[in-house]
């Protein structure tokens, strides 16, 4: 039997106060567990009430301490003050499909806001959900409400909000390195095995085996640079950035032209890129038609080892394909290039001094022209070797 719930469809443009007394009913701050009681809210946390709030009010909390360019920060693209490690959810593209198929869920624990002590209300949990009812054209949302009195307390309640619950992305083990990393940055946390394994127990007390725990804390105390900034990329977020530096169509009549493309969607890239040069460009004098990747959410604790294999993985599908095309429809004549993988748009600062953030990184010269991300790190690796023998 399936349950219904009060949901608010997408078409409402905005929440009422009936919508907030459901919401109270459904989730009782009262008598409701872990979120709203002093004795288990972080020290310097305190539930305030639940209320409508206009979005318009409502900070996003930027990291300040990332170098990177404005243009990306004005884009949204780097990850979230004291929030994800990788800018967006693991889930965040299933939370939206929810959102858009059945409405928003009054039944679920409400998006929280809390006033920090730069005494602005920026959003705690809820981000995933916030940027789909701001594209829906919403003016305000349901809040639970917060004051917290210094950042450290903050950052706590951003990991222990973000629990396992339908529609949430919860917390990944990114996402405790993260927070670990930056108390101890901040200096409310020491660089001790028992003050970082307290820590994570207190922010995420079931959400880990105890080895994955014990491997969580041993990476915030050897430093494995996994707190630097990532971006995490959508088809909308791809083509703003192409606008930003300087990749635009048809520039001077030139007839090239951009198409971005997840590579997740590998298996029918092909399909996608001819179907928009056939239909999108019908008409237009199209002398090459280049794809560009971009990685949506990295996934796990080693962002470049993520974004490397995510774009060996789509290279290597596209290559099959395009063989096995080639042999099947073009056994006399040469396949047109009007199509051409062309590169993918970087998302790892760590790896800004090879990969610029503001240029794509090329398939069609140096080293990638012949070779996968594996092969020039197995051959680097190699290089490295012999040299350290001779």
């Amino acid at each position: 039997m399936s349950i219904i719930v009060h949901t608010v469809p997408l078409s409402a443009k905005k929440f009422t106060l009936d919508d907030l007394d459901i919401s109270k009913k459904y989730i009782n701050p009262e008598v409701y567990p872990g979120l709203y009681s002093k004795d288990v809210l972080p020290k310097g946390v305190e539930f305030i009430d639940r209320r409508l709030m206009n979005i318009s009010d409502i900070s996003m909390g930027v990291e300040e301490n990332v170098d990177i360019k404005p243009e990306m920060l004005k884009m949204n693209l780097v990850q979230g003050f004291l929030a994800r490690a990788y800018g967006r959810g693991a889930n965040a593209d299933d939370v939206h499909a929810q959102i858009e198929v059945f409405g928003y869920k009054l039944s679920s624990i409400p998006i929280s806001v809390g006033r920090g002590p730069n005494n602005k209300d920026t959003i705690i949990n809820g981000r995933t959900r916030l940027e789909k009812l701001i594209a829906a054209g919403f003016t305000n949302v349901i809040v639970d409400y917060y004051t917290c009195t210094d950042w450290d307390c903050f950052g706590k309640m951003v990991v222990m909000t973000n629990g396992v619950q339908d529609p949430y992305s919860p917390h990944t083990k990114a996402d405790i390195i993260v927070h670990c990393n930056q108390a101890i940055n901040n200096g409310s946390l020491r660089k001790e095995y028992n003050d970082i394994l307290a820590r994570v127990k207190e922010i995420a007390p079931s959400s880990f085996k105890q080895a994955t725990v014990n491997k969580i804390v041993l990476n915030v105390l050897e430093g494995n640079n996994h707190t630097s900034a990532v971006l995490a990329f959508t088809e909308t977020s791809a083509k703003e950035w192409l606008k930003t530096f300087g990749y635009h169509d048809n520039v001077n009549g030139n007839g090239i032209y951009y198409k971005v493309i997840s590579t997740q969607f590998h298996s029918k890239a092909i399909t996608m890129a001819a179907k928009y040069l056939q239909r999108d460009l019908a008409g237009c004098d199209v002398k090459e038609l280049r794809v560009i990747l971009h990685t949506d959410t990295l996934d796990g604790a080693d962002p470049e080892r993520s974004w490397k294999s995510k774009i060996d993985t789509f290279r290597s599908k596209w290559d099959n394909a395009l063989d096995d095309i080639t042999k099947s429809f073009f056994i006399t004549t040469k396949p047109k290039t009007t199509v051409k993988l062309y590169g993918v748009i970087p998302a790892v600062q760590l790896l800004q001094e090879i990969y610029p953030m503001d240029k794509l990184v090329m398939f069609h010269v140096g080293k990638l022209k012949d070779m996968s991300f594996s092969e020039i790190d197995s051959d680097t690796g190699l290089n490295n070797f012999f040299q350290q023998a001779a």
